[in-house]
């Protein structure tokens, strides 16, 4: 019987291009607007400071989400904290998206991991788990389009 996850979401991608180059991209909050499909309301990238932020994806637009900067150790980790999914219902409890950056020969290995699903109400889970399962693979390759367009 295969093991089922439902705490955690990983993902990972090599992209072509050096680990500081897809750090800006990931941190720079008019660079991860571009590729990550949103523009941030109010806020900056900086831990301790929660954004507000409008989703700009057409199959997703005008929702409005937050999450809260957790830490930023340049240029190998960046991680937030943020009820997945769309609907962001009150008081629910929040997940840790995490990217770490490592050095590879042919560019950078960049992980995505979000865990914390198991915290979550359970009536809430399923579909967030679900939801940010596929968002993660799609965000992973337009992170790798975007750097690959914007040397």
């Amino acid at each position: 019987m295969p093991l089922t996850v439902t705490d955690t979401i990983e993902r990972q991608i090599e992209i072509a291009a050096p680990r500081d180059r897809v750090w800006r991209a990931i941190t720079t909050e008019s660079e991860f607007q571009q590729w990550f499909g949103i523009r941030i309301k109010s806020g900056k990238f900086q831990p301790g400071v929660r954004l507000e932020v409008l989703t700009t994806h057409p199959d997703f637009a005008g929702i409005v989400f937050h999450f809260t900067v957790v830490e930023m150790k340049a240029p190998e980790y960046f991680s937030w904290r943020w009820v997945p999914g769309a609907l962001e219902p009150e008081g629910e409890a929040t997940t840790l998206v995490e990217f770490r950056l490592e050095e590879t020969k042919n560019g950078t290995l960049v992980k995505i991991k979000e865990s914390g699903f198991d915290q979550i109400s359970l009536g809430y889970r399923a579909k967030a788990f679900e939801d940010n399962t596929g968002g993660w693979e799609h965000q992973a390759k337009s992170l790798a389009s975007y750097v690959a367009q914007n040397r």
